[in-house]
Formats: structure tokens, C-alpha cells, sequence
């Protein structure tokens, strides 16, 4: 895969585990858990650097919006379980036919990112209302890809692929079990996301 390019990659490898840390050093003392599933609904902004290094060099480079849709257990004060469907955006891209050393022109592509996510969601409550998580999981992504000019024959191939999936976050209790919620996260480097949204305990 690509070289992490933006600060957002190199933030991020380096705030998961001393959040993951904190969180370990915080919840060593006991206290009352409180089990509940939830939904949650995230709008954002993804940016999308992939490069497939396939026999078509077939290259994926670009902004877009993003929604999640999530379901969670909290099974404790202190951990979660969360599953996820992330739906990117339709982001731009490339591919490169010639051999490596031959001048020719790119041809332009799109891809429409969908990406399904399972991961731990350790957190610490710093007050009554406002709480810290981090996130660490894996996720199955796959790219559809598509003739950007529909005017050439070349068979794209889709990009199918499983990689890690990590971030940090906070959550602000709105009213009762309605919370506001904000989320940096990156899969593998490449597909990166910051985003707002709601979440609904029951």
C-alpha cells in the first residue's frame, strides 16, 4: 500500500496507543458498569490516497463526503464493541497502462468506497457529560471502479481489501441517552476520515 502522506496518518499511529495506554490506567480501578447497545449516525470528511500497485497501477486520490452508520455494545463503563458501515464518496483517480519507463497518458477513473468495520472502542468519562475514546478494529473495504470518460474497453479491476481500522474521539451527552460525537480515524493510512454525528443508547 501507499506511504502515509498527510498529517492526519501521522498523528494518529501515535495518539491511538497512548490513548489506548491511558485508558488501560484509568479503568484499573473498579466502578458500576452500565450496559447498553446504541446507534449512531456520522456525517464527515473523508480523503481517500490509495494506490492498488495491480498490473494496471490503478490509483485512487481525492475528497469526499462520508457517512457511518453504527450499532454498539457497551458492556462495561470503561469498553464497547462497535460494528460499522462506512459510505464513501465517489473520489477520483487513475490508471497508469503503460510499463513502468514508458511515457503515455493516465486514463481517469472513479471509485465509490464502501467499507465494513468491527472494532473495540475503549473510553474514560473526564466528566458527567464529555468522554474520550479511541477505536482499534478491522474492517473489509471494496472500491467499484469505473471508465471517468466512458470511452475505453479496459476491464478495471475492483479493489477488495482488509486492513486496520484506528482512531480517537469524544462524546458529549446531549439529553438522557442522546449524545454528540466527534471522530478522527484512519484505515490503514490510506482512507481517512474526521467526522460529527449523533448516537442513541437504549
Amino acid at each position: 500500500m501507499m506511504e502515509r502522506r498527510s498529517s492526519m496518518s501521522r498523528f494518529l499511529p501515535a495518539a491511538v496507543p497512548g490513548a489506548l495506554a491511558l485508558v488501560m490506567v484509568l479503568t484499573a480501578s473498579p466502578a458500576s458498569a452500565e450496559r447498553e447497545f446504541y446507534l449512531g449516525f456520522q456525517l464527515g470528511r473523508t480523503e481517500v490516497e490509495v494506490d492498488a500497485d495491480d498490473a494496471f497501477d490503478q490509483v485512487l486520490d481525492g475528497d469526499g463526503n462520508s457517512r457511518v452508520y453504527e450499532i454498539g455494545f457497551k458492556f462495561s463503563d470503561y469498553f464497547a464493541v462497535e460494528a460499522a458501515y462506512h459510505d464513501l464518496s465517489e473520489v477520483d483517480g487513475a490508471v497508469r497502462p503503460c510499463a513502468e519507463g514508458v511515457a503515455c497518458s493516465d486514463i481517469p477513473i472513479r471509485g465509490k468506497i464502501n467499507v465494513l468495520s468491527l472494532a473495540i472502542v475503549p473510553q474514560y468519562a473526564i466528566t458527567s457529560r464529555i468522554s474520550l475514546f479511541a477505536k482499534v478494529g478491522l474492517v473489509s473495504w471494496g472500491a467499484d471502479l469505473e471508465d471517468a470518460l466512458d470511452d475505453f474497453d479496459v476491464a478495471l479491476d475492483d479493489l477488495d481489501e482488509e486492513d486496520l481500522v484506528y482512531g480517537v474521539g469524544a462524546e458529549f451527552q446531549l439529553l438522557g441517552r442522546l449524545s454528540l460525537v466527534g471522530r478522527l480515524e484512519s484505515i490503514g493510512g490510506d482512507i481517512e476520515t474526521l467526522s460529527v454525528g449523533a448516537r442513541l443508547g437504549f
